[in-house]
């Protein structure tokens, strides 16, 4: 495979990347989405697992699955940051494969 090619490979990976962040942002942006996942899974949710596992009435599985469901949160949250950050990145390097093309094509090289 050809330099030229090797990067235009990577750059349609990296498009991929910049399109999942955009979709993250967008969802982000909606009303719906917002008060379902937003306020009541990572705010309310969270909140009450964390309390029910915390309960010594309850058996130490309930508990256990009370705190996963309550980490849960965290987890797709930290998920969805750190698809935002990947596409930020992903949108430079596009930027810098794209000249490094024009050079290698204005070269003449394959």
């Amino acid at each position: 495979m050809s330099e030229i090619q090797e990067l235009e490979s990577h750059k349609e990976d990296l498009k991929r990347q910049v399109e999942l962040r955009d979709q993250i942002l967008k969802l982000s942006e909606n009303h719906d989405f917002r008060k379902v996942i937003h306020d009541d899974f990572f705010e309310k949710e969270t909140a009450r697992n964390a309390r029910i596992g915390g309960d010594p009435n309850l058996d130490e599985k309930q508990r256990n699955d009370a705190l996963q469901m309550a980490m849960a949160a965290g987890h797709l949250q930290r998920y969805l940051s750190s698809q935002v950050l990947m596409g930020n990145q992903a949108e430079n390097t596009i930027y810098q494969i794209d000249q490094a093309l024009e050079e290698l094509r204005a070269e003449g090289t394959d």
